[in-house]
Protein backbone atom coordinates (compact mmCIF):
# COMPACT_ATOMS: atom_id res chain seq x y z
CA UNK A 1 0.00 0.00 0.00
CA UNK A 2 1.36 3.53 -1.10
CA UNK A 3 2.20 5.96 1.71
CA UNK A 4 -0.34 8.34 -0.06
CA UNK A 5 -3.18 5.77 0.14
CA UNK A 6 -2.01 5.09 3.72
CA UNK A 7 -2.55 9.06 4.54
CA UNK A 8 -6.05 8.41 2.63
CA UNK A 9 -7.62 6.10 4.57
CA UNK A 10 -6.39 7.38 8.07
CA UNK A 11 -7.98 10.96 6.84
CA UNK A 12 -11.36 8.90 6.17
CA UNK A 13 -10.73 7.29 9.87
CA UNK A 14 -10.31 10.23 11.43
CA UNK A 15 -13.28 12.07 9.88
CA UNK A 16 -15.52 9.31 11.11
CA UNK A 17 -14.15 9.08 14.76
CA UNK A 18 -14.86 13.00 14.89
CA UNK A 19 -17.98 12.45 13.65
CA UNK A 20 -18.62 9.52 16.15
CA UNK A 21 -17.15 12.02 18.77
CA UNK A 22 -19.74 14.72 17.87
CA UNK A 23 -22.93 12.81 17.26
CA UNK A 24 -22.02 11.43 20.73
CA UNK A 25 -21.02 14.73 22.20
CA UNK A 26 -24.60 16.22 20.92
CA UNK A 27 -26.36 13.03 22.50
CA UNK A 28 -25.33 13.76 25.84
CA UNK A 29 -25.87 16.99 25.64
CA UNK A 30 -29.90 15.84 25.14
CA UNK A 31 -29.46 13.79 27.43
CA UNK A 32 -28.19 16.24 30.44
CA UNK A 33 -30.80 18.75 29.40
CA UNK A 34 -33.59 16.41 29.70
CA UNK A 35 -32.38 15.65 33.13
CA UNK A 36 -32.40 19.02 34.14
CA UNK A 37 -35.62 19.06 33.37
CA UNK A 38 -36.28 15.77 35.23
CA UNK A 39 -35.17 16.79 38.35
CA UNK A 40 -36.53 19.97 38.46
CA UNK A 41 -40.03 17.93 38.50
CA UNK A 42 -38.71 15.89 40.72
CA UNK A 43 -37.76 18.54 43.19
CA UNK A 44 -41.17 20.42 42.52
CA UNK A 45 -42.85 17.20 44.06
CA UNK A 46 -40.24 16.88 47.05
CA UNK A 47 -41.08 20.36 48.02
CA UNK A 48 -44.73 19.82 48.05
CA UNK A 49 -43.98 16.32 49.72
CA UNK A 50 -42.26 18.27 52.34
CA UNK A 51 -44.25 21.33 53.29
CA UNK A 52 -47.37 19.54 51.97
CA UNK A 53 -50.20 19.45 54.76
CA UNK A 54 -52.64 16.47 55.27
CA UNK A 55 -56.66 16.82 55.03
CA UNK A 56 -57.99 19.89 57.07
CA UNK A 57 -61.00 16.52 58.05
CA UNK A 58 -58.11 15.41 60.13
CA UNK A 59 -59.24 17.09 63.50
CA UNK A 60 -62.70 16.63 63.19
CA UNK A 61 -62.44 12.98 62.26
CA UNK A 62 -60.34 11.85 65.45
CA UNK A 63 -63.03 11.60 67.88
CA UNK A 64 -64.99 9.90 65.67
CA UNK A 65 -62.21 6.99 64.42
CA UNK A 66 -62.20 3.59 65.56
CA UNK A 67 -59.44 2.84 67.54
CA UNK A 68 -58.83 -0.56 65.57
CA UNK A 69 -59.24 1.04 62.01
CA UNK A 70 -55.57 1.88 61.19
CA UNK A 71 -54.72 -1.36 62.09
CA UNK A 72 -57.14 -2.94 60.17
CA UNK A 73 -56.43 -0.61 57.19
CA UNK A 74 -52.80 -1.22 57.36
CA UNK A 75 -53.62 -5.78 57.51
CA UNK A 76 -56.01 -4.56 54.51
CA UNK A 77 -53.15 -3.26 52.40
CA UNK A 78 -50.16 -5.79 53.60
CA UNK A 79 -52.74 -8.58 52.01
CA UNK A 80 -53.69 -7.05 48.83
CA UNK A 81 -50.13 -6.79 48.79
CA UNK A 82 -49.45 -10.21 49.31
CA UNK A 83 -52.07 -11.30 47.12
CA UNK A 84 -51.29 -9.60 43.94
CA UNK A 85 -47.84 -9.72 43.88
CA UNK A 86 -48.27 -13.45 44.78
CA UNK A 87 -51.10 -14.31 42.08
CA UNK A 88 -52.12 -11.14 40.60
CA UNK A 89 -49.19 -9.21 38.83
CA UNK A 90 -49.32 -11.59 35.71
CA UNK A 91 -53.47 -10.68 35.53
CA UNK A 92 -52.77 -7.32 35.85
CA UNK A 93 -50.05 -7.42 32.90
CA UNK A 94 -52.46 -8.63 30.42
CA UNK A 95 -54.83 -5.36 31.46
CA UNK A 96 -53.16 -3.51 28.88
CA UNK A 97 -51.00 -4.03 26.36
CA UNK A 98 -47.33 -3.79 27.49
CA UNK A 99 -45.74 -3.70 23.71
CA UNK A 100 -47.28 -1.15 22.54
CA UNK A 101 -46.44 1.28 26.10
CA UNK A 102 -42.83 -0.33 25.67
CA UNK A 103 -42.84 1.32 21.60
CA UNK A 104 -44.40 4.42 23.16
CA UNK A 105 -40.81 4.78 24.87
CA UNK A 106 -42.32 7.15 27.47
CA UNK A 107 -43.38 9.73 25.68
CA UNK A 108 -46.08 12.28 27.01
CA UNK A 109 -48.85 11.67 25.10
CA UNK A 110 -48.89 8.05 26.23
CA UNK A 111 -48.25 8.78 29.47
CA UNK A 112 -51.74 11.21 29.47
CA UNK A 113 -53.18 9.09 27.99
CA UNK A 114 -52.87 6.27 29.94
CA UNK A 115 -53.15 8.18 33.27
CA UNK A 116 -56.82 9.78 32.11
CA UNK A 117 -57.73 5.89 31.54
CA UNK A 118 -56.63 4.86 35.03
CA UNK A 119 -58.11 7.69 36.81
CA UNK A 120 -61.49 7.49 35.45
CA UNK A 121 -61.17 3.78 36.32
CA UNK A 122 -60.72 4.20 39.73
CA UNK A 123 -62.83 7.16 40.15
CA UNK A 124 -66.26 4.94 38.94
CA UNK A 125 -64.93 2.29 41.65
CA UNK A 126 -64.10 4.30 44.62
CA UNK A 127 -67.25 6.70 44.18
CA UNK A 128 -69.65 3.36 43.54
CA UNK A 129 -68.46 1.87 46.59
CA UNK A 130 -68.20 5.40 48.59
CA UNK A 131 -71.91 5.07 47.66
CA UNK A 132 -72.86 2.32 49.11
CA UNK A 133 -71.35 3.08 52.15
CA UNK A 134 -68.01 0.58 51.33
CA UNK A 135 -64.59 1.92 52.28
CA UNK A 136 -62.62 -0.97 53.26
CA UNK A 137 -63.06 -3.70 50.60
CA UNK A 138 -62.41 -1.27 47.81
CA UNK A 139 -58.85 -1.27 49.25
CA UNK A 140 -58.18 -4.92 47.05
CA UNK A 141 -59.33 -2.80 43.78
CA UNK A 142 -57.52 0.23 44.79
CA UNK A 143 -53.56 -1.71 45.35
CA UNK A 144 -54.50 -3.41 42.00
CA UNK A 145 -54.97 0.25 39.80
CA UNK A 146 -52.10 1.47 42.01
CA UNK A 147 -50.20 -0.91 40.56
CA UNK A 148 -51.09 -1.35 37.20
CA UNK A 149 -50.33 2.63 37.05
CA UNK A 150 -46.98 2.05 38.18
CA UNK A 151 -46.13 -1.14 35.61
CA UNK A 152 -46.99 0.78 32.87
CA UNK A 153 -45.20 3.36 33.75
CA UNK A 154 -42.01 0.78 34.21
CA UNK A 155 -42.96 -0.87 31.29
CA UNK A 156 -42.91 2.50 29.47
CA UNK A 157 -39.44 3.31 30.07
CA UNK A 158 -38.73 -0.52 29.73
CA UNK A 159 -38.29 -1.25 33.14
CA UNK A 160 -39.22 -4.78 34.31
CA UNK A 161 -41.98 -4.94 36.84
CA UNK A 162 -42.13 -8.62 37.53
CA UNK A 163 -39.11 -9.40 39.09
CA UNK A 164 -38.51 -9.62 42.98
CA UNK A 165 -36.20 -6.49 42.60
CA UNK A 166 -38.03 -4.79 40.67
CA UNK A 167 -40.97 -5.11 43.00
CA UNK A 168 -39.41 -3.95 46.14
CA UNK A 169 -38.54 -0.90 43.92
CA UNK A 170 -42.25 -0.40 42.82
CA UNK A 171 -43.45 -0.92 46.87
CA UNK A 172 -40.20 1.91 47.77
CA UNK A 173 -41.30 3.97 45.20
CA UNK A 174 -45.18 4.18 46.34
CA UNK A 175 -43.82 4.35 49.85
CA UNK A 176 -41.39 7.38 49.10
CA UNK A 177 -44.67 9.15 47.05
CA UNK A 178 -46.61 9.34 49.95
CA UNK A 179 -44.05 10.60 51.97
CA UNK A 180 -43.99 13.81 53.83
CA UNK A 181 -41.52 16.15 55.70
CA UNK A 182 -37.86 15.21 55.53
CA UNK A 183 -38.79 11.49 55.25
CA UNK A 184 -40.07 12.51 51.24
CA UNK A 185 -36.07 13.71 50.57
CA UNK A 186 -35.09 10.70 52.61
CA UNK A 187 -36.98 8.55 50.97
CA UNK A 188 -36.03 9.78 47.89
CA UNK A 189 -32.41 9.41 48.36
CA UNK A 190 -32.87 5.94 49.23
CA UNK A 191 -35.12 4.86 45.68
CA UNK A 192 -32.26 6.55 43.80
CA UNK A 193 -29.69 4.88 45.58
CA UNK A 194 -31.37 1.10 45.02
CA UNK A 195 -31.99 2.02 41.26
CA UNK A 196 -28.24 3.00 41.02
CA UNK A 197 -27.15 -0.86 42.58
CA UNK A 198 -29.73 -2.08 40.25
CA UNK A 199 -28.99 -0.83 36.95
CA UNK A 200 -24.80 -0.10 37.55
CA UNK A 201 -23.90 -3.02 39.76
CA UNK A 202 -26.26 -5.76 38.65
CA UNK A 203 -28.02 -5.79 42.12
CA UNK A 204 -30.17 -8.43 42.88
CA UNK A 205 -32.86 -8.41 45.75
CA UNK A 206 -32.11 -10.81 48.89
CA UNK A 207 -33.63 -9.30 52.15
CA UNK A 208 -37.50 -9.60 52.90
CA UNK A 209 -40.20 -8.14 50.95
CA UNK A 210 -42.56 -8.83 53.54
CA UNK A 211 -40.41 -5.86 55.53
CA UNK A 212 -40.81 -3.20 52.35
CA UNK A 213 -44.86 -4.54 51.92
CA UNK A 214 -45.34 -3.36 55.79
CA UNK A 215 -43.63 -0.24 54.87
CA UNK A 216 -45.52 0.45 52.11
CA UNK A 217 -48.83 -0.36 53.79
CA UNK A 218 -48.06 1.87 56.38
CA UNK A 219 -47.81 4.67 54.70
CA UNK A 220 -50.85 4.11 52.09
CA UNK A 221 -53.30 3.13 55.68
CA UNK A 222 -51.90 6.59 57.19
CA UNK A 223 -52.41 8.79 54.29
CA UNK A 224 -56.02 6.93 53.53
CA UNK A 225 -57.28 6.80 56.88
CA UNK A 226 -59.48 9.67 57.15
CA UNK A 227 -60.78 9.40 53.59
CA UNK A 228 -61.60 5.56 53.78
CA UNK A 229 -62.91 6.09 56.89
CA UNK A 230 -65.48 8.69 55.65
CA UNK A 231 -65.60 6.24 52.56
CA UNK A 232 -68.10 4.08 54.76
CA UNK A 233 -70.54 6.57 55.48
CA UNK A 234 -73.20 6.63 52.56
CA UNK A 235 -73.92 9.64 50.15
CA UNK A 236 -70.61 11.47 52.16
CA UNK A 237 -68.38 8.29 51.38
CA UNK A 238 -68.15 9.50 47.58
CA UNK A 239 -66.01 12.22 48.53
CA UNK A 240 -63.78 9.75 50.12
CA UNK A 241 -64.16 7.42 47.05
CA UNK A 242 -63.30 10.46 45.00
CA UNK A 243 -60.05 10.53 46.87
CA UNK A 244 -58.36 7.46 44.98
CA UNK A 245 -57.49 9.41 42.19
CA UNK A 246 -55.60 11.89 44.33
CA UNK A 247 -53.25 9.00 45.49
CA UNK A 248 -53.49 7.19 41.98
CA UNK A 249 -52.51 10.96 40.59
CA UNK A 250 -49.54 11.20 43.49
CA UNK A 251 -48.23 7.82 42.92
CA UNK A 252 -48.26 8.27 38.74
CA UNK A 253 -46.05 11.13 38.77
CA UNK A 254 -43.78 10.35 40.94
CA UNK A 255 -42.80 7.10 39.15
CA UNK A 256 -43.01 9.26 35.56
CA UNK A 257 -40.20 11.06 37.68
CA UNK A 258 -38.20 8.09 38.89
CA UNK A 259 -38.31 6.20 36.04
CA UNK A 260 -37.65 8.60 33.13
CA UNK A 261 -34.40 9.47 35.50
CA UNK A 262 -33.46 5.92 36.05
CA UNK A 263 -33.42 5.51 32.11
CA UNK A 264 -32.03 8.97 30.86
CA UNK A 265 -28.73 7.67 33.55
CA UNK A 266 -28.60 4.53 32.45
CA UNK A 267 -28.47 6.17 28.52
CA UNK A 268 -25.94 8.42 29.33
CA UNK A 269 -23.56 5.90 31.00
CA UNK A 270 -23.74 3.61 27.80
CA UNK A 271 -22.06 7.12 26.01
CA UNK A 272 -19.16 7.37 28.49
CA UNK A 273 -18.60 3.77 27.98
Amino acid sequence: MTEEKKTEENILEENVTEERVADRTEAEKEIRKELRRVRHKEMDILTKNRYGKKISLEKILNRYLPDTLEETLDAAFREAFKLIFAKGTGIIGKTFNEKKIRMDGGSAGGSKKRMAADMLLTSVEGAGLGALGVGLPDIPVFTAMLLRTVYQTAASYRFSYTSKTEQVYILKLIEAALARGRDAEIRSRELDELARKIDEEGFTYYGSMNQQIEKTSKALSDETLYLKFVQTMPVVGIAGGLSNPVYMNKVQNYAEVKYRKRRLLIRLKALQE
